[in-house]
């Protein structure tokens, strides 16, 4: 029994004798005159127990009848005094509500300490921290479908949420199927894989457009170190566009490795910008599927938010008098065992911006702006130089600021899909099924597993989810519109004129 609370008293005390006090027998007197009995001594009262340090005792006081006045009660009756609660500062709801649907003003008006070289006392629209005083963390994670994201438990992913704008529905490019090579090279663009001209896994080095590595380089002069768990990041695209763009390396065979390497730099505090790839939930997904509720997949995810906790971690301890960006994403979703299908489960992807400067919002995005992996070049560079750092021409627009208003969407018509008749104008006909084998200026299609005239890469064994079937037109790629090598020798390949299932 715990030692806190009262000694039982007995339940009837004048039957209780202690053994030194038993009555004694008088000499029996004649029969007609009995000598009185003594009264019995009662036993003395046991010592009470020591209370634990802090804790009230109760100490039971007695009515004639034995019965302790004071002994506590389960249901106090009406002429017994009522416990008083401690008062409580409980907000309004609406105050509460308030607070938390803006909570960077929140946290401006909170006075908490502000760094040194800012413009601290600038509108919160134009305030510019000292680039020397900048610093950019950017994560990107293989094959984190969406879904997975928001339904998981993930205390890191957490954290980078409450500390900036986010987003579980946010769009890979439209423009290829959904892979790595077009993902990655799209986050690193800021454009779409028809301007990159990178469509597939295998031609990573017909890059066309500057990365947000380089750019960053030129035009900052950062330190620069990127740790991979897929090697190609680094060797085809990084390190093949410009050698002396990263100041450190490291291509791991594994994500604790990879995760380990960047937590040593981040902690030395001589880099600017740190770039991680995890590859481990796209190897999961190809393994057993894409799934939240496949254990395998889920698992690995979580071991993935767990290092990118120690990532965070290493930040924190090291961010004193810095102001940091901090961005997460993916190069696609999955579905199955695979991420090629034109749906959502491959093509919607987390977004998270972190980051302590008052130009960055905290919270969640609009749903019909849900933010795209090509906002990451424009986003990173606004962040370091602001809107003058932006390189013209891109698809990508900043994400999370406060100081950029981002351009509507594009609107479109509304499609019917009728895929075996017409193509819609949102896939740029990449939707189109149908048997038309001709193009616009009548040249007969080249069929597509065929190299004659024209040899390709665009196979049906490279583009198996793009319907390349005997030689019909087709885009695989994300030209304007459907398109065939042609069979005319000079003319290697045409738009065909496939009609449109767009209602304007």
């Amino acid at each position: 029994e715990p030692t806190d609370q009262p000694t039982p008293l007995p339940t009837n005390e004048s039957t209780t004798l202690s053994p030194t006090t038993q009555p004694t027998t008088a000499p029996t007197p004649a029969p007609t005159t009995p000598a009185p009995t003594p009264a019995p001594t009662p036993a003395p009262s046991p010592a009470p127990t020591p209370a634990p340090t802090g804790v009230p005792t109760y100490q039971p006081t007695k009515t004639p009848t034995g019965q302790p006045t004071n002994a506590p009660t389960l249901f106090p009756t009406t002429d017994q005094p009522t416990a008083v609660l401690p008062v409580c500062s409980t907000p309004e709801l609406t105050s509460l509500e308030s607070l938390t649907s803006d909570r960077r003003t929140t946290y401006q008006n909170a006075s908490l300490p502000t760094i040194t070289g800012g413009t601290s006392t600038a509108s919160q629209t134009s305030c510019q921290t000292t680039l020397s005083k900048q610093k950019v963390l950017m994560i990107g994670v293989d094959g984190l479908r969406a879904d997975v994201v928001g339904m998981t438990p993930l205390p890191a992913i957490y954290r980078l949420q409450a500390m900036g704008t986010y987003s579980f529905w946010a769009n890979v490019q439209s423009t290829a199927t959904a892979m790595s090579g077009p993902g990655w090279s799209s986050m690193f663009t800021g454009v779409e894989p028809s301007q990159h001209l990178v469509d597939n896994n295998g031609d990573l080095r017909d890059l066309a457009y500057p990365t947000v590595f380089k750019l960053v380089k030129d035009t900052f002069g950062l330190k620069i170190a990127a740790s991979v768990s897929w090697s190609p990041l680094v060797n085809d695209i990084i390190n093949y566009e410009d050698g002396s763009t990263l100041e450190a390396s490291f291509l791991a065979s594994n994500d604790d490795d990879m995760a380990a390497k960047a937590e040593e730099w981040i902690r030395s505090e001589q880099y600017d910008f740190v770039f991680v790839d995890f590859d481990g939930p796209d190897a999961a997904g190809h393994s057993t599927g894409f799934d939240g509720y496949a254990e395998i997949y889920q698992n690995r995810v979580r071991e993935t938010d767990a290092l990118v906790g120690k990532l965070l971690d290493a930040v924190l301890a090291t961010s004193s008098g810095e102001e940091w960006l901090i961005v997460l994403t993916s190069d696609h979703g999955g579905k199955g065992t695979s991420h090629g299908a034109e749906d959502a489960y491959n093509r919607k992807i987390p977004f998270l911006v972190a980051s302590n400067s008052p130009r960055v919002n905290v919270g969640t995005v609009p749903f019909d702006d849900p933010g795209s992996q090509m906002d990451v070049l424009p986003t990173i560079m606004h962040f370091l130089g602001g809107p003058s750092a932006i390189p013209m021409g891109l698809d990508g627009q900043v994400f999370g600021f406060n100081d950029y208003t981002r351009a509507p969407s594009p609107t479109l018509g509304s499609c019917v899909p009728d895929r075996d008749n017409c193509g819609c104008a949102s896939t740029k006909e990449a939707d189109y099924r149908g048997t038309i084998a001709m193009t616009s200026s009548g040249k007969t299609c080249q069929a597509w597993d065929s190299q004659s005239p024209h040899g390709h890469d665009r196979t049906p064994g490279n583009y198996a989810s793009s319907g390349l079937e005997s030689n019909y037109c087709r885009n695989p790629d994300g030209e304007s519109g459907a398109w065939c090598y042609t069979t005319d020798p000079n003319s290697r390949w045409e738009l065909c004129d496939v009609p449109t299932c767009d209602t304007n």
